[in-house]
């Protein structure tokens, strides 16, 4: 469930200027650079699970009036990502740092400067009960549990070569490498690890 709204001046950005932004954000959650590391059960899930859908807005209008369509100025951009209230925090610094490149990059193509306060990206958390998954009220571990269903039913899902100190996240078939800072839990003498709090949730819920 990443939902992700991107509103700009109408007329801003063409449809190649959208293409291109809406490829390099979800390049950065579900892109091929995941493949050696997520399951392709999981990342096909995860990317029919993943949305961009840009808003083009009329009147834009700051404190200094309305936007000015100068030449070499970046237009203002309001981001907003929203995903399960689970998942915010744990998200947050990763998802606005990787938005902010890729603005960054589309404004380097386009030879727009930014002069500060003009591009805002934010996460919203929606709590359990209130996310809508497939029309019905549910829960973040129903949306980890849909999204890595197919993952959990492969009969080998766990039989995996793997180097040492390196385990399988018994809930979304990540690699994880165990360490300090490593997401574990102990489970009848085992040490299993986790690529997330949400994923650790989830399976503590539903195992």
């Amino acid at each position: 469930m990443n939902l992700i709204e991107i509103r700009c001046p109408a007329g801003a950005l063409d449809d190649s200027d959208r293409a291109w932004l809406a490829a390099e954000i979800t390049a950065g959650l579900v892109g091929d650079g995941m493949t050696e590391e997520v399951p392709a059960e999981t990342l096909s899930r995860a990317r029919a699970m993943t949305h961009v859908g840009f808003l083009a807005l009329d009147g834009w209008t700051t404190g200094d009036g309305p936007w000015p369509r100068d030449v070499g100025v970046a237009p203002p951009m309001w981001i907003t990502m929203t995903v399960p209230e689970q998942w915010r925090e744990e998200m947050s610094r990763y998802v606005i740092g990787w938005f902010r490149r890729a603005v960054h990059g589309l404004d380097a193509r386009k030879g727009w400067k930014r002069s500060g306060g003009d591009l805002w990206i934010n996460l919203v958390g929606v709590v359990d009960g209130s996310i809508g998954l497939d029309g019905r009220p549910s829960t973040a571990d129903d949306v980890v549990a849909t999204m890595t269903a197919e993952f959990r039913a492969k009969a080998d899902a766990g039989d995996v070569d793997l180097p040492d100190g390196v385990v399988i996240d018994p809930m979304c078939g990540m690699k994880v490498r165990l360490g300090k800072g490593a997401i574990t839990l102990e489970h009848d003498g085992v040490t299993l690890g986790f690529c997330a709090m949400a994923c650790r949730d989830a399976y503590v819920r539903l195992a």
